[in-house]
């Protein structure tokens, strides 16, 4: 591939999110599981132009999510599996998220993320994305359940990164549906586990803690403001989503509690290597106003909050563990 080809291809590649979007809306990986199916077909039992979804298909195919064979059926492949809404680790959530207009439209104003170091977000719909979110309740449940699905798989190594043994009750604050609190408890049963969320988010992780219910408390809170008591403390994608005056806030609010603090987040690695954390971090500048950091600049964090490092441990190929008290 020559450079030109190379760069034209990252140009181009605006076009995906918006055709993946729409197959994983349409559910069309759900209706291919018995058996290949024609645009037509298709068409007839979503309610849409058969014409136009042949050539979203066709254009999903042929970057490998759907197969087309001679007689113009498409099939499931190992890719387009991950958009079916029943399998572990399911990414339909995600491809709808990415192309919704509250994550999309703000990149049209980036050059004003740069030139002011601000979210583009906030000019594009006059709040904060969390702000707006509270509002918008389906593309809040959208975004909740992309966020479940693309840490799904990190839940265990972070969990088996710590010895949380020693410890009676640990808080995870900001915890979403409380998947992390739930492999958690799964893996020590006689720990207990505080859940800190907006008062919104908290029926989604009731319905996910449910088997574990009986040992967790539910509190609809701020962590800005204060925390819980406990043992010790879980900030699981939490902090990269705040600049470091707010981060810092919530770390002090966590040493008030008493107790050390966890810290797993995608840490950016030194060099010119292609990293998940260096796009992210362009999300966080544009969409939340907050920063993927490096494992020193996350030190720097929990220092000035008044905590002591005491160690990193990677977990997976995204996350780290910082455990400072």
């Amino acid at each position: 591939m020559t450079a030109r080809q190379e760069l034209t291809r990252y140009l181009t590649g605006k076009w995906i999110p918006p055709v993946l979007a729409t197959v994983a809306e349409l559910g069309i990986a759900d209706a291919l599981v018995d058996k290949p199916l024609t645009a037509a077909e298709l068409a007839e039992t979503t309610n849409v132009n058969a014409r136009a979804l042949y050539r979203v298909l066709r254009a999903a195919a042929s970057i490998g999510v759907f197969a087309e064979d001679a007689d113009g059926r498409f099939a499931l492949t190992e890719t387009a599996e991950l958009l079916r809404s029943d399998v572990p680790g399911s990414l339909r959530a995600a491809a709808r998220m990415f192309a919704l207009e509250p994550f999309w439209t703000p990149y049209a104003r980036i050059s004003e993320s740069v030139r002011t170091g601000e979210p583009a977000f906030a000019s594009t719909f006059g709040t904060r994305i969390y702000d707006y979110l509270q509002t918008h309740p389906d593309d809040a449940a959208v975004f909740g359940a992309t966020v479940a699905s693309f840490h799904d798989q990190a839940m265990g190594p972070i969990v088996a990164a710590h010895d949380f043994s020693s410890y009676r009750t640990v808080v995870d604050l900001g915890a979403g549906s409380g998947n992390l609190l739930l492999e958690l408890l799964t893996v020590y049963p006689g720990l207990r586990g505080v859940l800190l969320e907006l008062d919104s988010v908290l029926s989604s992780a009731r319905e996910t803690l449910a088997a574990v219910l009986d040992r967790v408390d539910l509190v609809a809170g701020d962590f800005f403001a204060a925390v819980p008591p406990g043992d010790a403390y879980l900030l699981k994608s939490c902090l990269h989503n705040f600049d470091d005056e707010q981060a810092i806030r919530i770390l002090r609010a966590v040493r008030a509690g008493g107790g050390p603090v966890l810290i797993a987040e995608t840490m950016v690695p030194a060099g010119n290597g292609a990293h998940y954390s260096k796009f992210d971090d362009i999300e966080m500048l544009v969409i939340a106003g907050g920063a993927d950091r490096t494992e020193q600049e996350y030190s720097e964090l929990v220092t000035a909050a008044g905590f002591t490092p005491r160690e990193v441990v990677q977990c997976d190929e995204r996350f780290s563990l910082l455990v400072a008290d």
